[in-house]
């Protein structure tokens, strides 16, 4: 600029000042955090900052309501809700010795229109003192989203700061490559803005890719080395190592969902069942009697601790097999046992039992053991799919005994075949990739999905509906009350409307129909789903079309009959074959 622009500055040049003074005044940009980018160890020192104030000095603590009211047009506040301002960090003792209140730098104490009307009377009559006043915004100030967005490259920053789940005191970050060079820091960030937290935790490769338990490896990048913790999920309590089991505290939605579908006294079997997160609120809310699996003996260790916390011995039966094994062999006891009774108490271990003394006494719940399981959980995404083979088969020789759908007369007291919750995994393929809303992905995800069911079952299956149930159901459970039967979702129609239109409710399914429902998305390219239907007929009676050699004969009798079971559990009988 020429010494004659200098000293004759432009319309322009004043415009552009004022604008640079209008943005200092502007609290959505002056309560930002200090950039730093390129900070690899956290220095809280270097967040400190002074930002422009005007103190609302209150002569009378009497007032102090009435003058919060008046001011509140322009109390200094965080629009992006990142910082938080303290007045002991903001005005050090001044705001602790004081009734005071921040005001945004545009309030000129001298100009009482750059105040709401009633402020500037109460000023007018001295009950508060407007003061031009520097304040002080420190590390503590600043939420965890604000810090990251000042370290780290504009490009990495979307989305890490919710890339952490919270399992009891731990915090679990899942970090892409580019943010490796920021593990640290961002694991003590974490720790420090979560009081909750105790450790930080990074997953170093997928889960399962190393163990069939689902576990994952991890490293401990901040905090204190246990891995031990309690959990409070859908109103239930587990204790489990964290290190040695899985789980997914983003499950919670879909545990409700399906405890809200089980009845009371049904039987239920939950294959690939954890520490229990399916099987204890089916049992505890809905009373029905689960038999829940797992083969990792850490996580059966576990079910069993939970089992007995949350109070559900006698309801829930837990063990430690095969999933395919336990599928046949569970089935076949459950037919064996069917018609004997087993008691339930739901009163606390220590309750006296006469009613004259205590009047919360509840009576003890009897329950008859059914034939047949009403519906099998496989939650086991990677591969549950592949356990599917284990139920052809599965009540060959028993025709007789189930009902018929297609009979015109149906007999109301025969058996019902039962119903199956397999979860799986979908990755988006190269097809759909270009497709960006669930409502289109789902059709492609549906039909894939029944694809691979089919091939498991030997049997054509066909989608019957396809549907959003994260959303669906996020409205449904309030937080830490029991599961409530809701109405079924709004269907996503997947080019099948005559098919769906052919069977509604919970439990009526088309033979070989399938409901395909999208539970949460795990990546940008990968969602979970659930695939329910009713096992068709044709192959839970199917004959085996082999013939047994000698030898795989004598090797199916030496196997063991014998499932792992609590011996101090009442449950109804040993699982044999």
């Amino acid at each position: 600029m020429s010494t004659r622009d200098t000293q004759n500055p432009t319309s322009t040049d004043i415009k552009e000042e004022e604008g640079e003074e209008m943005q200092a005044l502007n609290p959505a940009v002056f309560l930002r955090a200090p950039r730093q980018l390129g900070m690899r160890v956290l220095d809280r020192q270097a967040f400190v900052k002074t930002i422009p104030t005007i103190a609302a000095y209150v002569k009378d603590k009497r007032d102090i309501e009435i003058i919060r009211k008046a001011a509140s047009p322009v109390l200094l506040q965080d629009p992006l809700a990142r910082t938080t301002l303290h007045l002991k960090d903001l005005y050090g003792n001044d705001g602790l010795k004081n009734f005071i209140f921040p005001l945004i730098p545009s309030v000129n104490p001298e100009d009482e229109s750059t105040m709401p009307p009633t402020l500037a009377e109460l000023v007018k009559q001295k009950r508060v003192e407007l003061t031009p006043k520097e304040g002080t915004l420190t590390y503590d100030s600043f939420a965890t989203a604000e810090i990251f967005k000042a370290v780290l490259p504009l490009d990495a920053f979307e989305g890490v700061h919710q890339a952490f789940t919270l399992t009891g005191h731990i915090a679990h970050i899942n970090l892409h490559d580019e943010y490796v060079d920021y593990k640290n820091l961002i694991a003590q960030v974490i720790l420090d803005k979560n009081p909750t937290v105790r450790t930080v935790v990074n997953k170093t490769e997928e889960v399962g890719s190393t163990s069939e338990f689902r576990t994952f490896p991890m490293e401990i990048v901040v905090g204190d080395p246990d891995t031990e913790v309690t959990v409070k999920h859908s109103g239930c309590t587990y204790a489990f190592d964290f290190a040695k089991v899985y789980w997914n505290s983003r499950l919670e939605n879909e545990h409700d969902r399906i405890a809200s579908l089980c009845q009371s006294g049904e039987a239920v079997c939950d294959v690939m069942a954890g520490v229990g997160p399916f099987a204890i609120p089916a049992a505890r809310y809905r009373r029905a009697l689960v038999w829940a699996n797992d083969l990792n003996i850490e996580s059966y260790k576990s079910m069993v601790t939970n089992v007995k916390a949350n109070k559900v011995e006698g309801l829930v039966y837990p063990f430690n097999s095969d999933g395919r094994d336990f599928i046949r062999l569970a089935s076949k006891a459950l037919y064996r046992e069917s018609g004997k009774t087993i008691s339930f108490d739901p009163n606390p271990p220590g309750a006296p039992r006469d009613p004259k003394i205590n009047s919360k006494l509840k009576p003890v719940e009897t329950y008859t053991i059914p034939a047949v399981f009403n519906r099998f959980i496989m939650n086991l995404p990677a591969t549950a799919v592949e356990f599917l083979d284990a139920f052809i088969g599965l009540y060959a020789g028993l025709e007789s005994q189930f009902e018929n759908p297609s009979d015109p007369n149906p007999d109301s007291k025969k058996l019902k075949l039962p119903i199956i919750h397999v979860y799986t995994f979908h990755k988006t393929s190269s097809l759909s990739k270009s497709l960006k809303k669930l409502s289109d992905i789902l059709p492609y995800a549906a039909e894939a999905i029944v694809e691979q069911i089919s091939q498991y079952l030997q049997y054509p299956m066909t989608v019957e509906s396809s549907s959003n149930l994260r959303d669906a159901y996020l409205g449904g459970i309030v937080k830490n009350r029991p599961p409530k039967r809701v109405p079924r979702p709004p269907e996503v129609r997947a080019g099948h409307e005559k098919v769906a239109e052919m069977a509604k409710g919970d439990d009526m399914f088309i033979e070989g129909g399938v409901r395909i429902g999208f539970v949460r998305g795990v990546s940008p390219h990968k969602s979970m789903y659930c695939a329910t239907f009713r096992l068709p007929r044709e192959v839970a009676f199917r004959q085996p079309v082999r013939e047994l050699s000698d030898e795989a004969i004598k090797y199916e009798k030496m196997k063991s009959v014998w499932m792992r079971t609590d011996e101090s559990i009442p449950w109804p009988g040993k699982l044999k074959k």
